[in-house]
């Protein structure tokens, strides 16, 4: 015990130093330097009280100053050295029921303490080297009224030269002192100015990068050596269109929702050729401008939104799927000549919802679209096919083209136009839909899933004729 109170009266005796010579010199500045102190973290000016959390072996020190009229000057307040284990216990019945932290603001304390005891835990991971030496790691404001400054010592502060120190911090106030000049920034030239998100789920365009040394494969570093490569540099509707390697697509259009409906023409127009991507939401995306040489990337803040943070974990990144550059360049081209047709736009964008909400669990929502696309793109074509070979009379067109989807099935079965098979399908499909709008009931599994197959089959089917006619030009 006699050891611990020697070292705490050498570090407040170290302390007192401090605040000494710092004084001796500031009155030496100019007014003009005098007043930029308060504007920098190393301000010891009159009045002025320190406290120091002190946590051992590895040993780190906490230490904040702050300028609180009411209390005493040079009032020097040190809780430790304390056993690392027992350390958060003892801020919290301790350290934040003193009057010291009061005055200050114990949230904006706890704030800064939680940061600087998780910048620790960093600086001493156990698969890295431990300081050799002390220094002063970091440090932040705290508080602004009363003013406050806290850092994050890594050792102990009696190892550094007290009178280096002071240089360092007067020379510090110094150059706050002398007018900033912005310089002007150089002029780079916008090549998209528009939105931008990240594909859904994990994409990869081209080969996953390759960790070279071990250090990379447990940091997972290696993945962002090349994640922000432009892979594709295109355009789409006469709309500047990039596409990097970790799977971020943003398009050069201003007005978000049209941003929106040709991103999704591209998601719909992959999904087609076996790549499943989900919808994207208006709230994923984010404003995104991209330069010759830099770039601002935004995406939004939808509930998927946290999966795109670079800090996720290096396991997770092994589901992402890989598309290959081709077939992405590839995807682009035929999703601007199919969505050309009004009609087929409406079925691929139909055809991703239904999966979008299929493989997000979302039955209900994934049925009713579907039979959207049933009685809009299937049941309506073999209608109209049928009518129109059996009579041209105008007014009787009109009157039959009015018949609901119920009559169709039926008349559609009996002259074999529809299948048996086909039709028994479809009318457990309409019943199935028909209860879950009108009486909120859950759909059995087997009929979402078999009519997501009819759909799938018949957008295939659909876009494979628009394919054939539009062949020359691919």
């Amino acid at each position: 015990m006699g050891s611990f109170v020697k070292l705490k009266e050498k570090l407040r005796t170290w302390l007192i130093e401090l605040i000494t010579q710092f004084r001796e010199e500031m009155i030496k500045l100019s007014p003009e330097e005098q007043s930029a102190a308060p504007r920098t973290l190393e301000d010891l000016s009159y009045p002025c009280q320190l406290m120091v959390i002190w946590a051992r072996d590895p040993e780190f020190q906490i230490f904040l100053i702050t300028h609180v009229k009411e209390l005493e000057d040079q009032l020097v307040e040190i809780y430790g050295p304390i056993e690392n284990s027992l350390l958060i216990d003892h801020i919290e019945k301790e350290v934040l029921t003193s009057f010291f932290i009061n005055s200050v603001g114990k949230e904006k304390i706890e704030k800064f303490l939680a940061g600087s005891l998780k910048e620790v835990q960093r600086y001493y991971n156990p698969l890295c080297a431990p300081p050799k030496h002390s220094y002063i790691a970091s440090g932040s404001r705290v508080n602004e009224n009363p003013w406050t400054a806290g850092w994050m010592v890594l050792g102990n502060l009696t190892n550094l030269d007290v009178k280096e120190l002071v240089h360092k911090w007067i020379n510090g106030i110094k150059s706050t002192a002398k007018p900033y000049v912005q310089p002007p920034p150089p002029e780079e030239k916008a090549i998209l100015d528009g939105y931008g998100t990240y594909l859904y789920p994990f994409t990869w365009i081209g080969e996953v990068p390759k960790p070279k040394f071990l250090a990379e494969r447990i940091t997972g570093s290696y993945l962002w050596r090349c994640s922000s490569e432009r892979v594709i540099i295109d355009t789409y509707k006469k709309c500047p269109l990039i596409v990097m390697r970790d799977g971020y697509i943003a398009i050069g259009e201003k007005e978000k929702s049209k941003a929106l409906e040709y991103l999704n023409e591209i998601m719909s127009t992959l999904l087609i050729m076996d790549v499943p991507l989900f919808i994207i939401r208006e709230n994923d995306l984010g404003p995104t401008t991209f330069s010759e040489k830099g770039a601002s990337m935004g995406w939004g803040y939808s509930s998927r939104s946290w999966l795109f943070d670079k800090q996720f974990s290096v396991d997770e990144t092994y589901s992402r799927k890989c598309i290959p550059k081709d077939r992405m360049v590839n995807a682009i081209k035929r999703a601007e000549l199919l969505t050309n047709n009004n009609n087929v736009k409406t079925l691929l964008l139909l055809f991703l919802e239904v999966h979008t909400h299929y493989m997000n669990g979302e039955d209900k929502q994934a049925l009713v679209i579907g039979w959207v696309i049933l009685v809009d793109f299937y049941i309506k074509e073999l209608w109209s096919s049928y009518i129109s070979k059996i009579t041209q009379d105008k007014d009787r067109l009109d009157k039959l083209g009015s018949w609901d989807v119920d009559r169709r099935l039926e008349a559609l079965n009996l002259a074999h136009t529809l299948t048996t098979e086909e039709y028994d399908l479809l009318m457990k499909i309409k019943d199935a839909r028909n209860e879950t709008v009108h009486e909120g009931k859950d759909p059995k599994k087997d009929i979402v899933e078999k009519c997501l197959e009819f759909v799938s089959n018949i957008t295939r089917k659909s876009i494979g004729i628009q394919l054939g006619k539009m062949l020359p030009k691919l």
